[in-house]
């Protein structure tokens, strides 16, 4: 009797060995993408295959390994930042935003069109990887999904036609490569590009390589366009301060759905 209580006592002691979370993602029969700690209820459905990712349990408490985003700010500007990531590819430098709760995220189609192997670097500088949900045939966006296991901090779109000129605009993104760049401008108006007919915001916001795909917000921290691209050169003579984005009105036409919040 004493040498099995002895045995019960010794195995209580015992270190338990928890089993790895997984991630699951999947496109269901309408081609609309799940992501999810559980399998699919009801498989027969799945179109394409059932895509695992395990995700490895915390070493402790101050190591966890999907660290949270903050979700305290100070000023609406601080919060848009928290909502913004760099993405980081073998070719190409940009940036994202988050749409969703749930990781949706927007960038610009040429920062992730041809790359493979990209990763979000996100605000408490961990990474994790981007799975491509669609890219826009008619504007220079697209839609990510980061595949991060909690909550993401998300920013609200504006209507971009409410802005008036002289309107104060920031930009937050990648900048020459540094994650998080804040500048800011003004609203200038509304230009329709020659070689595309596509209107677009302008705006005097410096930008730099790596901030396509980044916000263009207001002062209350709201979405009024993707930053797209800048003038450099005109005529082989420097210019600043000449930079344009994509109107969010267009994000929301291509995204809505999956835009949270968003009327």
């Amino acid at each position: 009797m004493k040498a099995v209580t002895t045995l019960i006592l010794i195995l209580c002691l015992l270190p338990v060995t928890s089993q790895a979370a997984k991630l699951y993602k999947w496109v269901d029969e309408k081609g609309v993408v799940h992501f999810s700690d559980r399998k699919p209820e009801d498989p027969g459905k799945i179109r394409g295959p059932l895509e695992v990712r395990e995700l490895k349990e915390p070493k402790s408490k101050e190591t966890p390994s999907h660290p949270v985003l903050p979700s305290f700010s100070r000023n609406p500007i601080e919060h848009a930042t928290h909502c913004t990531f760099t993405i980081k590819g073998p070719r190409r430098l940009g940036s994202g935003f988050f749409i969703s709760s749930n990781g949706y995220a927007i960038t610009c189609r040429h920062v992730i069109e041809g790359e493979t192997g990209q990763v979000a670097l996100l605000r408490n500088h961990s990474e994790f990887p981007i799975s491509v949900i669609s890219m826009s045939a008619r504007h220079d966006l697209a839609l990510l999904l980061v595949l991060y296991a909690k909550n993401t901090p998300f920013l609200s779109l504006r209507d971009p036609h409410t802005l008036v000129p002289g309107e104060r605009l920031f930009t937050i993104g990648a900048s020459a490569g540094l994650d998080s760049t804040i500048t800011d401008g003004v609203f200038t108006g509304f230009r329709k590009m020659r070689k595309s007919g596509e209107v677009v915001i302008q705006f005097s916001a410096p930008v730099n390589r790596g901030n396509s795909g980044g916000p263009l917000i207001d002062e209350k921290g709201e979405v009024v366009g993707v930053v797209s691209m800048k003038y450099s050169k005109m005529n082989g003579v420097p210019v600043s301060g000449v930079g344009f984005a994509v109107l969010s009105s267009q994000v929301i036409e291509e995204y809505r759905s999956y835009i949270e919040g968003q009327k």
